[in-house]
């Protein structure tokens, strides 16, 4: 590899001090370069989040490898997760850039991807990242979800309140200048002499103006009668919480205004038809042409009945539903765990976490920005109080510093998860063992569940094979381990080691030594 394009990137939420400032990561990268006598063709730099490969300077270096395929041999940056968070595109990625003749590798995470073995490692790689923002998402959610539980509404205000601070300085909702239109609308419509349109108009009459569609969002909303309705999450059912924010209409006016759009009509208690057991894919089937969800009957032939997953015309996908559940079977198969694979993933996984924690380990500029944000906060007061700052710029700068010091304390709290987290995927990975068999004698509302959790966005099938581009990232590692056993095993059967002395063998580095010792890895190959 001769000429080389660099790319380095950090998010608006990585801070340099955390060692992803572009300056750091442009001089490895450089360094790295001189001392292997390569040549750098042009660096890009990028500011943007690595969820997804829709970034404007990834964009440009797209293009410039595809017009100049012919001079570059190679693009090279810090770690996997600079390249990207997201594991489905990264591997479409790196194979449009492998079909341009362009090598893709990470200089302080090195793999040789010519060594079927080292696609475990990549799959780690790539993988951890998009688990770790998901983790940090469910961390957020369950935040949320206790500050709901408190009767604290802490998602985006509705019309009629501003979000504001009681006097523990814990968000709550606070009437705004619109609440005496809103109310207005309850009771103009609680009379029944009002159609939505008449109450759009007398609200326009009197300076406010509002669309038909925001005013049927506001009057169906509970929340101006101080009633929290909080979904059905996991196996915790829905619940409804009491408020302690101020209503800006009672229980009595809010029903009212229910009676009169309904007609008195009970608007809950829809009844839905028994799940059936012969068609537990159901729902979860997508369409290969149309992309909707597929459909599932059963017709009676000439001696006995004849059952499909099917879609609506023109499309006229049909499969049969014997065939369905022997593909998914294959399916589940390959995300089955031995307990000699499990404890591999889970030697691999607790190395990642170490090589993390290590990697994210809290330096005294963290510290410092919090007490930085603390004092910026007494000093917004002190203005305010003063009257040097209006109420909206005060209460809008002093959102933005608290969002910042929330941030910092989930930093804090994830650092002191990760021994949890091994406990959990250890856990979870004795589950996986024989899970094939675990979801056939499932009864069917669990294994819709099951469903659920492993495809977030539904699937599709291709070739007689489910899709596994938009499952679950994890189980995307666990195949990849699978397929690494099954070709090792067809390679030599007559040795028994430890498949985890395979996985790195060959880096762009000096060769590494076939006992991969996963303590000592994590710190030489770590990842964020």
């Amino acid at each position: 590899m001769n000429n080389v394009v660099l790319y380095v990137r950090v998010s608006t939420d990585e801070q340099a001090d955390k060692g992803f400032s572009l300056r750091d990561q442009e001089q490895k990268l450089l360094s790295y370069c001189d001392s292997k006598n390569l040549n750098v063709l042009k660096l890009f730099r990028e500011d943007h989040s690595a969820k997804s490969f829709n970034r404007p300077e990834f964009k440009k270096l797209m293009s410039f490898c595809s017009t100049k395929s012919n001079k570059v041999d190679g693009l090279l940056f810090i770690k996997w997760d600079r390249f990207s968070r997201n594991t489905t595109e990264s591997y479409n990625k790196i194979s449009q850039f492998n079909a341009l003749g362009i090598t893709v590798n990470a200089i302080e995470q090195p793999l040789d991807l010519t060594i079927p073995e080292q696609g475990l490692m990549l799959a780690v790689y790539l993988s951890m990242p998009e688990v770790e923002n998901h983790r940090r998402s469910l961390n957020i959610k369950s935040g949320m979800r206790r500050a709901f539980k408190e009767g604290r509404y802490v998602a985006s205000p509705p019309r009629g309140y501003d979000m504001g601070r009681d006097s523990a300085k814990k968000p709550i909702l606070v009437p705004n200048e619109d609440s005496p239109f809103i109310k207005l609308a309850f009771e103009l419509l609680a009379t029944g002499n009002y159609t939505q349109k008449d109450v759009i108009d007398e609200l326009k009459r009197r300076g406010y103006s509002i669309s038909k569609s925001a005013l049927g969002r506001v009057i169906r909303n509970p929340l101006y009668h101080g009633e929290i309705h909080l979904e059905a999450y996991g196996e915790e059912k829905a619940i409804v919480i009491k408020a302690i924010h101020e209503p800006l209409v009672d229980s009595y006016l809010f029903h009212k205004v229910q009676q009169v759009l309904f007609g008195n009509k009970k608007q809950l208690g829809v009844s839905h038809k028994k799940l059936n057991v012969n068609f537990p894919l159901k729902g979860f089937v997508t369409c290969p042409k149309c992309n909707t969800a597929l459909l599932a009957s059963s017709s009676k032939g000439r001696s006995k009945y004849y059952s499909y997953y099917h879609c609506k015309s023109p499309c006229n996908t049909r499969y049969k539903t014997e065939d369905v559940h022997a593909w998914f079977d294959m399916f589940l198969a390959s995300i089955s765990l031995k307990p000699q694979m499990q404890e591999i993933v889970h030697r691999l996984i607790e190395s990642k976490l170490k090589s993390i924690e290590k990697s994210k380990s809290l330096s005294p500029k963290h510290y410092e920005k919090r007490e930085a944000l603390k004092a910026k906060i007494i000093k917004l007061q002190d203005l305010y109080i003063d009257g040097n700052l209006d109420k909206s710029d005060y209460l809008q700068a002093k959102s933005r510093y608290e969002s910042q010091l929330f941030e910092l304390k989930l930093v804090e709290e994830q650092n002191k998860k990760n021994s949890e987290l091994s406990k959990l995927y250890k856990n979870g990975l004795k589950k996986l063992e024989s899970f094939d068999n675990q979801f056939k004698n499932s009864p069917i509302e669990l294994k819709r569940q099951l469903l659920g959790s492993m495809f977030p966005k539904k699937f599709q099938f291709e070739e007689n094979r489910v899709r596994t581009a938009d499952i679950n990232p994890l189980l995307n590692t666990i195949i990849n381990v699978n397929k690494v056993s099954k070709g090792y095993k067809k390679r030599d059967k007559s040795k028994k080691q430890d498949l985890s002395q395979l996985v790195l063998k060959v880096g762009i580095e000096p060769t590494l030594p076939k006992k991969l010792d996963f303590e000592s890895s994590a710190s030489t190959n770590s990842a964020t």
